[in-house]
């Protein structure tokens, strides 16, 4: 019979979605730091593309918080946001948002000009559409490539995949006469519970 091999890494996003499906935020944060592995898991991935394409940007920053996404799709998500604010004539929002938020303090320090040219639109008195956006382009436009690119980064899974893999192993033990059908099971220890 030949050996499967498991990916450590594997075995990691099973514990965070472990951790992020009941409620273990702080391990969950811990656990993708310490391992440098990402869950980067949504409830559904059309959703929340749509979710980007249709600038519902509460829903948006509200998964982002659990993603590990790169610096520079986060700082393309929050300067799209900056943007329409700014649209909307939202400036101290848009200023807040600029000025406070860990994406556009990265694009502050390693992209200064994109940085100060958003600085710089913050203190205009009217919109201007073709100002905002590079080369004709428009707000549904920037939409779609954001979109576009952060479909790369998400993905969605089965709920509960741990506990499914442990009850699959605890069939399988069954089915092969090592586990006696209607004892309890010590998942823990790998021994049958003491009664």
């Amino acid at each position: 019979m030949t050996e499967l091999e498991v990916d450590a890494q594997d075995v990691v996003r099973l514990m965070l979605q472990f951790c992020k499906e009941n409620g273990l935020k702080e391990s969950l944060k811990t656990l993708q730091q310490e391992s440098q592995v990402a869950l980067n898991t949504v409830e559904s991935v059309e959703g929340f593309l749509t979710d980007v394409q249709t600038g519902n940007w509460d829903a948006v920053l509200q998964a982002c918080q659990s993603l590990q996404l790169p610096m520079g799709k986060l700082m393309s998500v929050y300067e799209q946001i900056v943007l329409e604010l700014l649209e909307l004539r939202e400036i101290d929002v848009a200023r807040a948002m600029l000025r406070q938020t860990e994406a556009m303090l990265a694009m502050k320090q390693e992209q200064p000009e994109r940085y100060t040219r958003l600085e710089s639109l913050c203190s205009r008195p009217i919109w201007d559409a073709r100002e905002a956006y590079d080369s004709g382009s428009g707000k549904e436009t920037r939409r779609i490539e954001i979109a576009k690119s952060l479909s790369t980064e998400v993905t969605v899974v089965p709920p509960s995949r741990l506990l499914v893999l442990i009850g699959q192993a605890l069939k399988w033990q069954q089915h092969q006469g090592l586990l006696p059908p209607g004892t309890q099971f010590d998942v823990f220890r790998g021994t049958a519970a003491a009664k």
